[in-house]
């Protein structure tokens, strides 16, 4: 049933004039994305988007560092397969509006990354039962998560 719900909504989204309330309900669940930069940092993201407004980012910051590079093992973070992996959590706020999803940043386990107080804005371009893609509204750039509910 629950898929079905979700094709439905697939398709209304993909109509024009999707409204906000669409996405609203259509965003809600936990969403991964995979970016590899050019420096071949890799950030690992799992999104939450809960009803309600609350949104829970969990995730891991991978840096490549020389097979000798040592750091004490810990909670936080630890040397793996040559990458210093920084394991990260972070809470906040979200809504939409004028089509554009906005998170806030509002705890933050690792604050070089994502501080407290940070927002972002993102244009909605697709949401599906498998998909979410949207733009940055700062850089333009694309974005691709993956379902995970």
């Amino acid at each position: 049933m629950k898929v079905l719900a979700l094709i439905v909504l697939a398709m209304a989204l993909s109509a024009c004039g999707t409204s906000d309330d669409d996405y609203q309900i259509a965003v809600i669940g936990t969403w991964a994305s995979r970016e590899v930069g050019l420096d071949d940092v890799i950030v690992e993201t799992q999104t939450t988007l809960l009803p309600g407004g609350r949104v829970n980012w969990n995730g891991e910051l991978r840096l490549p560092v020389p097979s000798t590079f040592y750091v004490p093992r810990g909670v936080s973070h630890e040397v793996k397969n040559g990458r210093l992996v920084f394991y990260f959590a972070a809470s906040g706020a979200w809504f939409v509006r004028d089509g554009y999803l906005h998170t806030k940043v509002e705890s933050s386990t690792l604050p070089s990354m994502m501080p407290v107080g940070f927002s972002s804005a993102w244009q909605l371009k697709e949401v599906s039962d498998k998909e979410l893609i949207y733009l940055s509204a700062a850089n333009g750039r694309t974005r691709v998560e993956q379902r995970r509910d």
